[in-house]
């Protein structure tokens, strides 16, 4: 297209033209409008044109498109220019393209009714709004101005103005450019300017009138940032993801918010009030009942409720929250002389935390949801009212944490996702487009090319010379530059380049050489455009790093210069030195680059971290030294590493790689540190040394992948981070302005570190939101600023953590399965492992040993006769040696020196005889060992069991010979698989067959008598294993003892009979045991039991006890040692994983998931050690202060440094959590990971100043970047990893496991294959039948209305709504209105119950909801009844109301627009078994760490997180404990309980009278072990399987909706079906159809006029003209998934299965049955032409008549010629629809057999083609016509 044609200026004349083309639509579609309406009477074909869309090349604010940007006329800038896309041809537009070629459109229409687009104002507007400097002079106002805005006290009062004039003018701009709000393209049809003008009038309107807090919104302008970000490429995905999943989230909200509604009422229910109960004290009452001056004596009640309800009486543990207590079994118990009270007027934390009222419940369950500081709601709670209440936190957790929070990430992931895909897909076709333009650039002539293939000839001999050195070094790069013709007019070079651009010149050399590069041609002069082309792609070949010998340097153009960049580089970096120098470099090069210094260097690296980490703070000279020594020389190491790679590699090679880069780096950073040692402040500058940790990457294989993946997100991840600042600067400075004011008045002196009271706090406030801490910073500001509060954190949490914190573990999923994918491809192109190969050489060297020693042997041997007669020649992993070889080794490979007509034996390079070698690698070599062994070992016996598995197949070797040159391993490790017992009815033989073979005595054995009988008591014992019963009574076993130990708990010493009895059960559970152990020796064998690792897990366990026993028995279980090994019989209950097939499954998951989380957790613990080292240096020795007697920390002014404290009898104590060494470090940072705990380490260290100097509140206030970078690093990253992977390896067990029969599927295909299985699992149900009765009639149509269902649904939620009007304290007036408003919906649901009694008699109990519906009402009534006898015995009746809210669920399936809901309950459901099996494993790991809980920590003091309600002493406390730190909650605390060594009891006392005082210290080591791997187990892996399934379930069932059809749709298909077919036969009659379809919901309908898609859709017809029910289903689903070619196997094995069950006859379908009516319209209009012309005719005879003359003579001739013809036809008809197919063919021998119909071939002629026929394809426009009486009118 030539440019004049497609860039026009848009003048007058072209505003006229487009009026033109609106007329003319306009007149287009009266007329078409017209023809409707005087329309034949016959259907007209709905004909469905594509709507016209807008191209979105093209849209507003894209660049222009490559393929035009070269056509643009550089003239035509900023002009406006005709539209360009053809969707805009008849709307009033123009575009102008902009100097950044990007497009912007406009409206043609008059702005302001005032500017036409040819005046001059107008014009000029739009050249300024167009110029990107325009835009660039605004975002630096907008940044400018936000920088302004994050200041607390402003510098310059008329800066404000300053910036309401800039946006004042953008605005007036583009009104003017735009218009204003009218027409398409204005100013205000762009929501970014609603934006814009809120704040400029909101301006304008506080310059006159004082708005108060309004003014903030101000801070809105904050949002403009935003804008601008949609210009930058990468930050554009995340902010459509954002966008996108914030729209998405609609549902999901919906859902929560009607969730929490529910745990909200509930709540309100068990605890309205509760949390009101304190601990008062009664020591200091007294009652004084004299009146003086009083006219009234106070009663004792009154005195006594005045003294109670003061809170100078109440009890606080710590001084500062009070104590609740309750009344109930279990409940919080009041210290001594104090007594539980209910009804105080305070609740705790600043009375917010209560189920008083529906407002703070429904804030209450959030928090649960979110998990935020939910422990102390949980304990305070169970305080209140008993342990077993934890059941309703168990089901909010489970359900609305770990539920909800996860589908909101799973739809942020999924929305990441497309929107990534989407760009990628732009992206891509914008690369095909570069391509295309490439290739039209790419027109060579032909004698350049020749000049080329000279010069490159000529060039060959220098290069040769200069990269000699390298020869050797790396494979040869292969650049080929060969000339391909993709037309005829022109060649164009294609450059491929592989490997890694070591040797790629030479490589260019040597093919030019050959010739075969470029063909000769003669042609025209060279083209200085070509010449640059290929420049650039060479140069791009070459990575920029031409030597001095680069062929583009040669060129002989003067034009064609090199860059200055590259000169200086080929000057300087390119070494050519005398040939003694190469030599030197060679010797070098053969030093350093060898394997072995790899590997010296890999063990520095190690060894320079542990003196590193080997830091601490109280640090003894001698250590100090050392470490300072130690640096040197691993500085010195490193140095001289670098510099002698260097000189190998010369400059050029040396920097091309990134880790030589990277080593220099450090290098200069380590010589920097040290010149500047003395210098102070610059001790960060140590920290960089920490990054050598990074150097093991290399040879690491995951952690490799990981740095992979963070570099491979760095780009997506610094665009998230930016839109996170934004998020958090834009709510900082919010937050603010909004609150500043409140916090200084309230609060003045007293402030809180937590504050908004300037831009750093807001900060970190945010900061703390996004971690996910709301509530504790809320109650603050509520208290300061009232409950505005509320909205702006509830918003901050949403969109921060929810959304765009989720985006980050989005990302990071999206990588893996990314990296997962990449990782496999190249594994051929990695550079092979240094590490591994000077590892390799070791175990080389051993084997070359163990070969010396077995030939030594063999010699030895020689002599003794062959036991088999067969081949004597040694074995080489299962191939011959030839006679007489000596196999000797060189390092590499085991040559054999062969004569030349044997076979050739040396393996390749990449063979070392290694045991289990990767399958991958050795295929080759496995297929010929396998030839060879066929023809050289028949006889072997071993080798068909080895050559099973892969692994032993390279470990061949022949059992005859006993030369085995690597171990033989029959199976391998044990595997961690269930093994798969076949059930034969005899166990293995009981030698193995090595020992039948060569020990012939075992035979014998056998044979004897005593054999015999042993064989018979091995065969009963498999019988007994094998019985079913056996493993339920081990089940039993395992559980009863599992229980037994449950129960020795801190009260057992009190009960002597109960010890007696446990220690009996437990003697007996160990001799089951052992029994179960020997049972399973005899009926296994030894091999058999051995090899299965569960088998293992008994066998430990079951050795425990016995050696226990034995101890006994000795005397020794006082022992400590003997002590803690008796608490492993906590892992009994592990036995029980392997029996239980959903477990197993789980476990299994999970053991495959190790290695790779071991991974995770190893460079988890290397980021962390990096963070851990930078804070030992940071805080070592300065977390120490000065505290008085109660435990208060002094002010700087009382005491300076720890020689004052002391000086002053104060003590000078260090935190708990601290940075004195790595290992505080690491646990200091876990709890900053996991935000428990983590804003006492920040205070410590914020306040630290120096080493024995006392703290001083924010003096160090920058040390909170160290924790934000960690936060971000560390624990956003890191944590999630373990997400990751987890997801990750459920995505690859899934590959492996997915049906074989889905992976030969098209996607089509699948989607039908799937709608098929839902499909058969429905069959149509038998309506209930109306009754007889008239008013039974009438009721009955009234509750089987929908209306009636939705009228109920109405009421349930004003029920709910009148729950939620409940609160505590109410008037009785209030309470009297609410009991009658609650006894009216008891009656209209009873009436409703009743109603629906009378109507569907006893079909009522027939469906789930009504049977609970019935419960329901009449629990109601019985509440209602005996209210009081209810309340005393069973639960309050209001809970069941709360019950009835479940109904609502029942209203989703009618309200269309709830599809989504409909989803997401879906997955929920899918995913619950998976959840149950994970819920159990959960638990397993819970009672397991109980179990262990009570033997370590059954007496700890009670101190920090361990008092009388949370504790370890029973083993219901420790699981509810437990429970609650699987979400990481409140973990710190029980660490610190029992932990604790300091002020407690240390050795266990028993007294003669009886008393025993137990040791209450906690153990350090044992409890940060005990809880840590707790955490990690629980919190890290188990829990995140729970969020891996529901992600993964999600996606499934958002998939179904969007492709596939749920069993919804069909289960609503057949729920319309029974109002068409009552009885439910699957039949109806024809004529129905199309009333059917039109009234089914969406998607299947098809709404009227539907003829022509019923004919289209081709539906069998049965006899008696019927269509069964499956039929239309199945041509609904087609044509819903757009599916024709169904793969008939499916169609086949799915749906016959049905039709066989049905006899059912086809005799027609609808298409054949259109072309009969057409084909008789067709003859009745002929005979009607034909009679006009010949005048009236005699009425012709009776149709019947006609037939029987007739029949006899057509039968003969008719049947064969149609019967041909008819199956011809039948078979394109159908579609390959077997079903049809088959019923068709049985048709056509009916007609056969009968004769009694009359076929008619009639030709459709293409000047009749009609829109009706327009619909057959051609060959179908052959029309057969059986003329049956019903056709021929």
């Amino acid at each position: 297209m030539e440019e004049e044609e497609f860039f026009r200026l848009f003048t007058p004349q072209s505003l006229v033209h487009i009026e033109d083309r609106i007329a003319e639509e306009k007149a287009f579609k009266k007329a078409e409008k017209q023809a409707h309406e005087e329309g034949e009477e016959e259907e007209l074909a709905a004909h469905e044109e594509e709507e016209p869309k807008p191209n979105p090349k093209y849209e507003a604010g894209k660049k222009l498109p490559l393929s035009l940007k070269d056509l643009f006329p550089v003239e035509y800038t900023s002009k406006p220019l005709e539209d360009f896309d053809e969707f805009y041809e008849t709307q009033k537009t123009f575009v102008v393209v902009g100097k950044d070629m990007t497009i912007y459109r406009f409206s043609a229409t008059n702005a302001l009714y005032l500017l036409s687009p040819f005046n001059p104002i107008r014009r000029g507007a739009l050249y300024v709004l167009v110029h990107p400097l325009f835009s660039a002079l605004i975002i630096i106002t907008i940044i400018v101005n936000c920088a302004f805005m994050a200041m607390t006290e402003q510098p310059f009062t008329w800066i404000e103005y300053v910036f309401t004039g800039v946006y004042t003018m953008e605005a007036l701009i583009k009104i003017s450019a735009r218009g204003f709000i009218i027409n398409t393209f204005t100013y205000l049809r762009d929501p970014w300017n609603w934006l814009d003008f809120a704040v400029i009038s909101l301006a304008y309107v506080t310059m006159g009138v004082d708005l108060g807090n309004l003014s903030a919104l101000r801070t809105f302008r904050v949002l403009r940032a935003l804008k601008t970000v949609a210009v930058i490429p990468g930050l554009k995905t995340i902010v459509g993801a954002l966008l996108e999943a914030v729209r998405r989230l609609r549902d999901v909200m919906i859902l929560t918010v009607f969730m929490l509604s529910i745990f909200a009422l509930v709540g309100m229910q068990l605890y309205m009030g509760t949390l009101r109960q304190k601990c008062v004290t009664f020591a200091n009452f007294t009652y004084d009942n004299s009146t003086e001056g009083n006219e009234t004596a106070w009663s004792y009640d009154d005195a006594w409720i005045e003294y109670a309800m003061n809170p100078a009486h109440w009890y606080t543990p710590d001084g500062t929250e009070y104590l609740i207590c309750g009344n109930a079994s279990g409940a919080g118990h009041c210290p001594p002389n104090y007594v539980c009270i209910n009804n105080t007027h305070t609740n705790p934390n600043f009375n917010f935390t209560h189920f008083d009222n529906f407002g703070t419940a429904l804030l209450c369950t959030f928090r649960l949801m979110t998990q935020d500081f939910w422990e102390n709601l949980y304990q305070i709670t169970l305080r209140a009212e008993g342990p077993y209440h934890c059941a309703y936190f168990i089901i909010v957790i489970l359900l609305g944490s770990f539920y909800l929070v996860n589908l909101i990430l799973a739809i942020v992931a999924m929305s990441y996702d497309e929107t990534q895909k989407q760009d990628q897909a732009d992206a891509d076709e914008e690369e095909e487009e570069r391509k295309i333009q490439q290739t039209i650039h790419d027109g060579l002539r032909e004698d350049y090319q020749e000049y080329l293939e000279e010069k490159l000839s000529q060039a060959k001999s220098h290069s040769e010379t200069s990269l000699s050195d390298h020869e050797g070094e790396d494979n040869a790069d292969k650049i080929s530059v060969r000339s391909n013709k993709p037309e005829e007019n022109g060649q164009f070079l294609s450059v491929s380049k592989k490997g890694s651009l070591h040797d790629s010149r030479m490589d260019i050399e040597k093919k030019s050489h050959d010739g075969d590069m470029c063909h000769p041609h003669a042609g025209k002069h060279v083209d200085p455009r070509d010449m640059m082309v290929i420049k650039n792609l060479l140069a791009h070949a070459e990575g920029h790093r031409n030597s001095k010998h680069s062929i583009i340097s040669e060129f002989p153009f003067e034009e064609e210069e090199l860059p200055l960049k590259d000169r200086l580089y080929n000057r300087f970096c390119s070494w050519h030195c005398c040939r003694c120098y190469v030599k030197f470099q060679e010797f070098i090069a053969m030093i350093i680059l060898d394997a072995f210094v790899d590997l010296f260097i890999t063990i520095c690296i190690l060894a320079n971290t542990a003196f590193m980490a080997a830091d601490q703070h109280p640090k003894s000279p001698e250590l100090a030294e050392i470490l300072i020594y130690g640096n040197y020389v691993f500085t010195g190491i490193f140095a001289s590493e670098a510099f002698l790679k260097l000189i190998a590699l010369s400059p050029p090679n040396y920097f091309r790689d990134g880790w030589n880069i990277f080593d220099f780096f450090i290098v200069v950073l380590s010589f920097l540190e040290m010149a500047l040692d003395g210098v102070s402040g610059l001790s960060v500058l140590r920290s960089f040394r920490l990054l050598r940790v990074f150097k093991l990457a290399r040879s690491w294989q995951t952690l490799n992948m990981l740095i992979r993946i963070v570099a491979g997100t760095m780009g997506a991840l610094g665009n998230l981070i930016f839109v996170l600042a934004i998020v958090v600067f834009i709510f900082a400075v919010m937050g603010q302005q909004l609150f500043r004011d409140g916090y200084l008045s309230e609060y003045a002196d007293n402030m809180p570190r937590w504050n908004f009271t300037d831009f750093l706090h807001s900060f970190m406030i945010i900061f703390r939101v996004l971690c996910g801490e709301w509530i504790e910073s809320m109650w603050a500001c509520t208290n300061a600023n009232g409950p505005v509060c509320v909205p702006f954190f509830l918003l901050t949490y949403v969109i921060g953590n929810l959304v765009v914190l989720n985006l980050f573990l989005a990302l990071l999923l999206n990588s893996f399965g990314a990296e997962s994918l990449s990782g496999g491809e190249n594994e051929e192109d990695k550079e092979p492992n240094k590490l591994s190969e000077a590892i390799g050489r070791f175990t080389r060297l051993g084997r070359w040993i163990k070969v010396k020693v077995i030939v030594c042997l063999k010699v030895k041997m020689k002599s003794k006769p062959k036991p088999n007669g067969g081949d004597a020649s040694p074995r080489l992993n299962g191939k011959d040696l030839p006679d007489g070889g000596q196999p000797f080794s060189n390092g590499t490979v085991i040559e054999l020196q062969a004569k030349p007509e044997d076979t050739e034996i040396t393996l390749p390079g990449e063979l070392v005889l290694v045991e289990n070698h990767s399958p991958e690698k050795s295929t080759g070599i496995l297929e010929n060992e396998k030839k060879m062994d066929d023809e050289t070992r028949p006889n072997s016996r071993g080798s068909q069991r080895e050559s099973l598995s892969s692994n032993s197949r390279n470990s061949m070797s022949d059992d005859d010979t006993k030369l085995s040159l690597t171990k033989v391993d029959a199976e391998g490790e044990p595997e961690i698989n269930e093994v798969k017992v076949t059930y034969a009815n005899y166990p293995d033989d009981c030698f193995c067959k090595i020992c039948r073979r060569k020990c012939p005595c075992c035979i014998r054995f056998e044979n004897t008598k005593l054999g015999k009988r042993f064989w018979k008591i091995r065969c009963l014992a498999y019988a007994l294993v094998e019985h079913k019963y056996f493993e339920t009574f081990i089940i039993t076993m395992i559980l009863a003892s599992s229980v037994a130990l449950a129960i020795e708990d801190v009260y057992l010493s009190e009960r002597p009979i109960l010890a007696m009895i446990l220690e009996i059960t437990d003697r007996f559970f160990t001799a089951i045991f052992i029994l179960e152990m020997l049972i399973k020796w005899t009926a296994f064998g030894f091999k058999k039991y051995f090899t299965d690792a569960w088998c293992w897990l008994d066998f430990v366990i079951v050795g425990i006890s016995i050696m226990m026993l034995v101890f006994e028995l000795l005397g020794l279980q006082k022992m400590t040692a003997i002590k803690a090994m008796r608490t492993l019989r906590a892992l009994r209950p592990l036995r029980a994983v392997s029996r239980w097939e959903g477990m197993r499954v789980v476990v299994n998951a999970l053991i495959k998931a190790i290695p790779s989380i071991a991974n995770v957790m190893m460079v988890c613990l290397i980021f962390w050690l990096i963070f851990g080292i930078v804070g030992v240096q940071f805080f070592a020795g300065k977390f120490y202060k000065c505290e008085d007697e109660d435990g208060v920390k002094l002010p700087v002014n009382i005491t300076a440094n720890k020689t004052e404290c002391l000086a002053k009898n104060y003590t000078w104590v260090n935190s708990k959590v601290n940075f004195d060494n790595v290992m505080m470090a690491y646990l200091a940072l876990f709890q900053v990971a996991t935000y428990k705990g983590w804003i006492e380490v920040m205070t410590d260290a914020i306040d630290s100043t120096d080493i024995d100097v006392q703290p001083d509140p924010e003096v160090n206030v920058y040390m909170y970047l160290y924790f934000v970078f960690f936060i971000i690093f560390g624990s956003f990253f890191t944590l999630n990893l373990f997400i990751g992977v987890i997801i990750e390896n459920f995505n690859q067990q899934k590959k492996k496991a997915g049906g074989s029969l889905e992976m030969f599927m098209t996607d089509d295909q699948k989607k039908y294959y799937m709608a098929m299985k839902r499909m058969s699992s429905k069959s149509p149900q038998k309506s209930i039948p109306r009754p007889s009765n008239i008013i039974m009639g009438w009721i009955f149509d009234a509750v089987t209305n929908q209306k009636f269902d939705i009228g109920i649904m109405i009421i349930i939620m004003l029920n709910m709504l009148t729950m939620a009007l409940e609160h505590y304290n109410q008037s009785e007036q209030f309470t009297t209105i609410l009991n009658y408003i609650n006894v009216s919906f008891i009656i209209i649901f009873t009436v409703e119950c009743v109603l629906k009694l009378i109507g569907l008699r006893h079909y009522y109990f027939k469906f789930p909801w009504n049977i609970f519906d019935f419960v329901v009402v009449v629990l109601s009534i019985l509440g209602v009844a005996l209210s009081d006898v209810m309340d005393q015995f069973l639960v309050s009746p209001t809970l069941l109301r709360v019950v009835r809210v479940f109904r609502v669920g029942r209203v989703l399936r009618l309200v269309k627009s709830a599809k989504g809901i409909r989803t997401l309950l879906f997955s929920l459901a899918v995913s619950l078994p998976a959840l149950f099996n994970i819920a159990l494993l959960l638990f397993l790991v819970m009672f397991i760490y109980a179990t262990f809980g009570m033997s370590f920590f059954m007496h700890v003091k009670h101190q920090y997180g361990i008092d009388d309600c949370f504790n370890f002493e029973t083993f219901f406390r420790s699981i509810i404990y437990l429970f609650q730190m699987c979400t990481s909650a409140g973990w710190n605390s029980a660490l610190a309980g029992i932990t604790n060594e300091e002020d407690c009891i240390e050795e266990t006392q028993t007294f003669d009278n009886g008393t025993t005082i137990w040791k209450d210290c906690g153990d350090y080591k044992i409890g940060v072990v005990y809880l840590c791997s707790y955490l990690v187990l629980s919190f890290l892996v188990v829990v995140n399987m729970y969020i891996a399934v529901i992600l993964e379930n999600f996606s499934q069932a958002t998939e179904d909706v969007q492709q596939g059809l749920t069993s919804d749709e069909f289960d609503l298909f057949y729920e319309k079906w029974e109002k068409f077919d009552p009885e439910a036969t699957k039949f109806i009659p024809l004529g129905q159809l199309s009333d059917f379809v039109d009234y089914l919901e969406e998607p299947l309908r098809l709404p009227k006029p539907n003829h022509f898609m019923l004919v289209k859709l081709d539906i069998p017809i049965c006899e008696n003209d019927k269509v069964y029910c499956r039929d239309i289903l199945d041509a609904l689903t087609k044509n819903f998934l757009g599916t024709s070619d169904t793969p008939g196997e499916i169609d086949v094995n799915e749906v016959e299965k049905d039709k066989e069950k049905i006899e059912y006859k086809v005799v027609s379908s609808t298409l054949l049955r259109q072309k009969e009516h057409y084909a008789a319209r067709v003859i009745q209009k002929a005979w009607r032409r034909y009679r006009n012309e010949r005048g009236s005719l005699p009425s012709p005879p009776p149709y019947d008549m006609v037939i029987s003359k007739e029949s006899d003579m057509i039968t003969s001739k008719g049947s064969e010629m149609a019967t041909s013809k008819d199956s011809k036809d039948t078979a394109t008809t159908v579609n390959g629809d077997t079903a049809s197919t088959k019923s068709l063919k049985s048709d056509t021998s009916n007609k056969q057999t009968a004769g009694s119909s009359v076929d008619v071939h009639i030709e459709i002629p293409e000047s009749e083609i009609t829109e009706e026929t327009a619909m057959l394809s051609p060959e179908n426009r052959t029309v057969e016509l059986r003329a049956d009486s019903d056709v021929v009118a």
